[in-house]
């Protein structure tokens, strides 16, 4: 989408407080109200995340014949894609997310330890960026191994330079809980989904590394210096 909306967007964000707070560091976790994103509206919006009504038909499905957790790579094609009100109903034709409306709002990188509601992270992919979710319970030692992925993942070549990355380049992956989910693990980039019944590091990373800002998507933003704390308060 073009970036001088995003930036009206964040603008009008900083003027409701939106966008204040801390940049979280690469891997770090928000601890956040699990209702902060969209206050009241935000677990009718969770809720309402799962399987689609009229589900896309995958162009490519690949199970990873090395997993024990019966991973599958799958692509799709890409809808139409427009902006949709923030914390707006938003129904995808793949479960995770692939492609899709969402909100012109969208969040930093990091890991997260409350639901985002899928609207805002579906901009992420459109930026090149990798969503890892989960819907399992008792899997702390998965989401630890999730979030030792995710902080040591460096910046894609395609956001530096040969003399070395900016400051604020970030390594475009995001980690958050998905009640929606129909299995235990999954990831998102765009037109690609990763589903398995646990979190293996070698096949989580390969996705990463196969799917991450691959040049088809829209926009790569790498940094997040237009992205919103969604987490602090969402949208009025």
């Amino acid at each position: 989408m073009i970036e001088s909306s995003s930036r009206l967007i964040c603008s009008l964000c900083l003027l409701l407080a939106c966008c204040s707070g801390k940049h979280g560091a690469r891997g770090s976790t928000t601890e956040v109200d699990p209702n902060g994103y969209c206050g009241d509206a935000t677990p009718a919006l969770l809720a309402a995340q799962g399987a689609p009504s009229a589900p896309a038909d995958p162009i490519t499905e690949e199970p990873d014949p090395n997993s024990t957790c019966n991973a599958v790579v799958r692509s799709y094609p890409i809808p139409s894609v427009i902006h949709v009100p923030p914390c707006s109903a938003v129904e995808y034709q793949t479960n995770p997310p692939s492609a899709g409306d969402h909100y012109p709002i969208y969040p930093r990188y990091g890991v997260y330890s409350a639901a985002i509601p899928r609207g805002f992270w579906v901009h992420t992919l459109e930026h090149g960026g990798v969503v890892l979710t989960y819907s399992c319970a008792d899997c702390e030692d998965e989401v630890s191994q999730a979030e030792e992925l995710i902080a040591d993942t460096e910046p894609a070549l395609a956001c530096c330079t040969a003399s070395g990355c900016p400051k604020d380049a970030a390594n475009q992956l995001l980690l958050t809980p998905d009640p929606g989910l129909s299995t235990a693990w999954a990831a998102s980039s765009w037109g690609f989904t990763l589903t398995a019944d646990c979190f293996e590091p070698s096949v989580f990373r390969s996705f990463v590394d196969a799917h991450r800002d691959t040049g088809m998507t829209p926009e790569l933003i790498c940094s997040d210096a237009l992205a919103t704390d969604v987490t602090r308060r969402g949208p009025e």
